[in-house]
């Protein structure tokens, strides 16, 4: 159906039960953080250096890759730290590292030569950035989940980077990458891997009171489609999640792909019953591919589980309900709409007689409080689906099979050559040290040469075919020595799956630059006004941010009323299409996003804006030796960095969106009439901005308590 003959399915870990559950239920390969410097620091247990040699080894024994994130945003007295922690994983036999900082990524490409993935936290959702990072170097892009199907086609038309996607999982509501509302409103920063997930709390809304947290991704009936756009990697999200999660999530994908590459039609229906169970948010989307209408129709942000039926009675510390499926003993429950209340099965009658597991009308011992006849039910844990993730979870059945021969000669070092029919790799020739000796007793024979080098259990290798060759009569060979040889096979074939290295390091090649950069004066007071009729002095530069993106910029530029625009973080490739028509040689353009600096690059002045996610001297200086003429320090950076200019006050952009939340909490005809409110009272302002037909949408920083509309530098 496509000339992709593998697609790979890549499976989230948090834990070493995780990584079973991925490998077990055929995930091709696996991502997982260390205890630094990714993206779920708080949210997954994570792996330390033992922890993650012990699973790089598992998982690449089974012929599954691993993937590291090393993806968030690294400050200046970091980087040793994070360069280090690079260089010990890989050698350790990671596949590649996840990366999101420019400063690391342009390091190790200069000095490390480590295979490097550009994060979804890169905010890649046009071609132009896809060929930027190629040209650094990258080997695979996670492409912004908002990025259309429509538009990966045209990605893969332009590129030949490997890409990668979602395929289910949690939505962020923001442009990874570019939220900075976590960071804003209490420190923690989603791009440091610290999210305090403020999108999934509670808003006033007449529609909904969660305007800002999106159902799950679930792809499952468009498969198919997304094969056909020229994906090379399907990525599950869930490194924070169970176990049984991992299980189940990759089990069915994993059905899914097999069955679309065959052109085999598969019952999607049972298996978003499933993916239903193990966890939804009010059920789920297709996300952006389709640009689906209703990725934020929600209410609630966590765990929904699955309708189960209505409560009739409750009465002496007993709920009696209605099920329309069957309940086990042990199953989690929750009731009512906001799933606040809940509780395990540990009894269940059916008909007043005590069942394991049974339909209809049912009752179970309960003490809660409000709680009452009519209030929906809700399970949220199936343990039927828990014990059946369990035995995938348990169910270690991989084994290479191999074929041995042993040739056997008088007083000659036994010599033993091992190949296979599956893995070419698995190639290789030993040697023992042992001198073949005539039997002065018993003799060795050939079935006990077998017998001995079978032992493989524990491991996972098989040797499906052993030939033994013995030259001459009466051979003695000590069982000791068989056993050894087959020790040392087994550990020189983990060897080759493994691929431990050793990259020398030096901790200062982050200050090693090959070529001088001059930087620029950058003691400069800039004003980037939202109206052209904003009246401002005393400043070196006037830099406008439209509402509107047309050919009116360049009159005004023209006409001398600004030196420049700043362009908003997303853009998608027909937009820079405009861009590129707006702009002129002199005009100062502020750039958010990489694709806008690689399609600009030497048709106008550009500055590196905070869309880029500037917080270290190697970021910096990176930009510069791109080409970039102005770099404007990250609003997470802390301190104004060496060489840059900062942001000083004004409209701060705390999320950037493919959407209107005011029309999914208040409706469109009600925006200019009602506001979102948040838990503390403020009023959530939400402004948008036009390209192309096409409308992007921006939350202002709450903490902005003058309320202005510009930015001041």
């Amino acid at each position: 159906m496509n000339k992709i003959k593998k697609i790979e399915l890549l499976s989230p870990v948090g834990d070493e039960i995780g990584l079973k559950a991925a490998v077990n239920s055929g995930a091709n390969g696996v991502y997982f953080g260390a205890k630094s410097f990714n993206a779920r620091e708080y949210a997954a247990e994570n792996f330390d250096d033992k922890t993650i040699e012990n699973a790089i080894k598992f998982a690449k024994l089974r012929n599954v890759k691993v993937y590291i994130t090393v993806n968030t945003l690294v400050y200046n007295d970091e980087i040793d730290k994070a360069i280090l922690l690079i260089k010990n994983i890989y050698d350790m036999g990671a596949d590649a590292i996840i990366v999101q900082d420019l400063g690391i990524i342009d390091i190790v490409r200069n000095n490390l030569n480590i295979p490097m993935h550009a994060s979804t936290q890169m905010s890649c959702n046009n071609t132009y950035s896809v060929k930027l990072l190629e040209k650094l170097g990258i080997e695979r892009v996670v492409l912004a989940r908002e990025t259309s199907i429509e538009n990966i086609k045209e990605i893969r038309k332009n590129t030949n980077i490997e890409l990668e996607t979602f395929i289910h999982g949690a939505l962020c509501v923001s442009f990874s990458g570019q939220c900075a509302y976590s960071y804003l409103h209490g420190g923690r920063s989603a791009n440091r891997g610290a999210c305090a997930q403020p999108c999934r709390m509670e808003y006033s809304g007449e529609k909904t009171d969660y305007p800002l947290s999106a159902k799950d991704l679930m792809t499952i009936d468009i498969i198919p489609n997304l094969i056909e756009s020229g994906i090379n990697s399907f990525k599950i999200e869930g490194r924070a999640k169970r176990s049984e999660y991992v299980a189940i999530t990759t089990s069915i994908y994993r059905k899914a792909i097999d069955f679309a590459l065959q052109n085999k039609n598969i019952e999607t229906e049972k298996y978003k019953e499933s993916l239903i169970k193990i966890f939804n948010r009010g059920g789920f989307s297709e996300g952006y591919y389709y640009n689906s209408k209703d990725i934020f129709e929600n209410y609630k942000p966590n765990h929904n589980g699955e309708f189960i039926g209505k409560i009739t009675d409750y009465k002496k510390n007993k709920i009696y309900i209605k099920a329309d499926k069957e309940l086990n003993v042990y199953d989690g429950l929750s009731f009512g709409e906001s799933g606040k209340i809940g509780m395990q099965i540990s009894d269940l009658y059916k008909d007043n007689i005590r069942v394991k597991n049974g339909k209809g009308n049912l009752s179970f011992s309960a003490v809660l409080k409000n709680i009452n006849v009519g209030d929906k039910v809700y399970r949220t844990t199936d343990k039927s689906q828990i014990d059946e993730a369990n035995i995938i979870i348990e169910s270690d059945n991989f084994k290479h099979l191999l074929n041995l021969n042993c040739i056997i000669d008088y007083d000659k070092k036994i010599k033993f050559k091992i190949n296979s029919n599956y893995n070419e790799k698995l190639n290789l020739e030993y040697i023992s040290d042992y001198l073949v000796e005539e039997a002065k007793n018993s003799e060795t024979k050939e079935s006990d040469i077998i017998k001995a080098l079978s032992k493989t259990g524990g491991t996972v290798f098989k040797f499906e075919n052993i030939n033994i060759i013995i030259n001459f009569e009466k051979p003695f060979i000590p069982v000791k020595v068989l056993n050894e040889a087959r020790r040392n096979i087994i550990n020189s074939l983990e060897k080759i799956l493994i691929q431990n290295r050793k990259i020398d390091y030096d901790k200062n090649i982050k200050n090693i630059f090959k070529e001088k950069i001059e930087y620029p004066n950058t003691n400069l007071k800039v004003a980037i006004i939202s109206d052209i009729n904003h009246k401002v002095k005393d400043y070196d530069k006037i830099i406008l941010f439209p509402k509107t993106y047309d050919n009116d910029i360049k009159k005004f530029f023209e006409d001398k009323k600004i030196d420049g625009i700043i362009l908003p973080h997303i853009t998608f490739d027909k937009d820079i299409e405009l861009i590129k028509n707006i702009v002129s040689k002199d005009m100062i353009v502020i750039c958010n996003n990489l694709g806008q600096i690689e399609v600009l690059l030497g048709k106008c002045i550009i500055w590196a804006g905070i869309g880029i996610n500037t917080i270290n001297n190697n970021t910096v200086d990176f930009l510069y030796k791109l080409g970039v003429s102005v770099v404007i320090s990250s609003i997470e950076a802390g301190k104004k960095l060496k060489n840059t200019i900062s942001i000083k006050r004004g409209f701060i952009p705390a999320m950037n969106f493919a959407f209107c939340p005011k029309s999914i909490a208040i409706g469109c005809d009600k925006c200019k009439e009602k506001n979102i409110i948040d838990s503390k009272n403020n009023v959530v302002i939400f402004d948008c901005v036009k390209m192309h037909n096409k409308i992007s949408f921006i939350l202002e920083n709450i903490n902005n308590k003058n309320g202005e509309i510009d930015i001041f530098i």
